[in-house]
C-alpha cells in the first residue's frame, strides 16, 4: 500500500510523509517534471494519506477505494484535452467555500495546470490568496515556465526528476513482462518516463514513429503521407506531445551522429541505419529544432491541430 507502486521519487516520498508526520501540509502544492513520470499518481496517493480513515493510505478503506476510482466527493479533478477554462475555475470557487462532504479536507487536483487560459488563472489566484483552510490544491505541470508567476509563487515546489535507464527496464521486464530486448530500447525511448514508456506500447505507436522518421530524413518524400501521418498524431494532446517529443529526441540524435559518429549516446537506438546513411546540415537540423519547438508553443492556443503538424512537417521536409 501507499507509495509501494510508485516507481522511484524516493525522495520525495519521504519528504511527504515526513509532512504528514508533522502535520505541517501547505495549502497549494506545485508537482513539477516531465510528462509521464508519475506526478498525478504521487498527488493521489497522497490524497489517500490525507483522507483516509486510518491515516496510512491503508487502500481499502472507502475513502481509499473512491479516490482510486475518481469518484470521492471531496477531490475534486480539474483536466481538459486542450485548455482549463474559466467555468472550471469557477467550479473550483464555488467548491472551496463549501465544506467537505466525506472528510474534514478537500483535495483539489489540477492536472496540466500550465494550460489555464488567462481568465481561468486570475480566477485561481483569487482562491490561492486566501483559501479556505480545509482545501489543499495540487497544481501538475510539465512545462513549468508556462504556469505564471503569480501562481507559481503561492505553492511549494515538488521536483520530479526521469528515472534511469536501468529501473525503466527493470520495470518493464519485472512489471510488463516485457522481453529483455524490448525492455532495453523502451528504456531509452522513454527519456526517464514510465508514462512514455507505456505510451509506445500501445496500438501502432513504435510503427508510426518509424514512419515519421522516414518522412523527416527523405526516405518518404510524399506528401500525402505526411498529411495523413498529420491526422493520426494529432488525434489527442497526449499523442501530438508524445509525438513532437520523439521529433526533437530524434533531431538530437541526428546531430550527435552528424557530429561525432558515436552510436552510444543515441536515444532512438532502433532507428541507428536510418540515421547514418549521410551526412547532414546543421542549418537544416536547427531550424527543424526551431519549427518543432514553435509547433510545441502553438498547443496552448485554440488551433487547428492537424494543419499545425502538416505545415511543420511539410516545412521541415522541403528544407532538407
Amino acid at each position: 500500500m501507499g507509495f509501494n507502486e510508485i516507481v522511484g521519487h524516493e525522495k520525495q516520498k519521504q519528504m511527504f510523509l515526513s509532512v504528514l508526520k508533522r502535520e505541517r501540509l501547505p495549502h497549494a502544492l506545485l508537482f513539477t517534471g516531465q510528462e509521464g513520470i508519475g506526478k498525478k499518481k504521487t498527488a493521489k496517493e497522497f490524497a489517500k494519506y490525507i483522507l483516509c480513515e486510518r491515516h496510512n493510505n491503508c487502500g481499502v478503506c472507502r475513502p481509499c477505494i473512491k479516490i482510486e476510482r475518481d469518484i470521492h466527493p471531496d477531490v475534486l479533478i480539474i483536466e481538459n484535452e486542450d485548455s482549463i477554462g474559466i467555468e472550471q475555475s469557477r467550479t473550483i470557487g464555488r467548491e472551496v467555500y463549501e465544506y467537505p462532504y466525506e472528510g474534514d479536507r478537500r483535495i483539489i487536483l489540477i492536472d496540466r495546470a500550465d494550460t489555464m487560459t488567462h481568465e481561468a488563472t486570475n480566477a485561481l489566484l483569487k482562491t490561492l490568496e486566501e483559501p479556505p483552510p480545509f482545501n489543499i490544491f495540487f497544481l501538475i505541470t510539465s512545462s513549468e515556465r508556462d504556469v505564471p508567476l503569480t501562481i507559481r509563487s503561492r505553492c511549494a515546489r515538488i521536483g520530479f526528476s526521469p528515472l534511469s535507464r536501468e529501473r525503466l527496464q527493470q520495470y518493464f521486464i519485472n512489471t510488463v513482462n516485457m522481453d529483455e530486448g524490448k525492455a532495453e530500447l523502451l528504456s531509452h525511448v522513454s527519456q526517464g518516463s514510465i508514462g512514455c514508456g507505456l505510451f509506445w506500447m500501445e496500438k501502432d505507436h513504435l510503427l508510426m514513429r518509424h514512419k515519421l522518421a522516414e518522412l523527416i530524413m527523405g526516405k518518404d518524400r510524399s506528401f500525402i503521407h505526411a498529411t495523413l501521418m498529420s491526422e493520426r498524431i494529432a488525434k489527442s494532446h497526449r499523442e501530438l506531445t508524445m509525438f513532437l517529443s520523439f521529433l526533437l529526441s530524434l533531431f538530437r540524435d541526428i546531430s550527435v551522429m552528424s557530429e561525432y559518429r558515436e552510436t552510444s549516446m543515441m536515444i532512438n537506438r532502433d532507428m541507428l541505419e536510418l540515421l547514418t546513411t549521410e551526412s547532414v546540415d546543421t542549418g537544416w537540423i536547427e531550424a527543424s529544432v526551431i519549427r518543432i519547438q514553435e509547433t510545441f508553443g502553438m498547443l496552448r492556443y485554440n488551433i487547428n491541430k492537424i494543419l499545425a503538424v502538416e505545415t511543420m512537417l511539410l516545412d521541415i521536409m522541403e528544407q532538407k
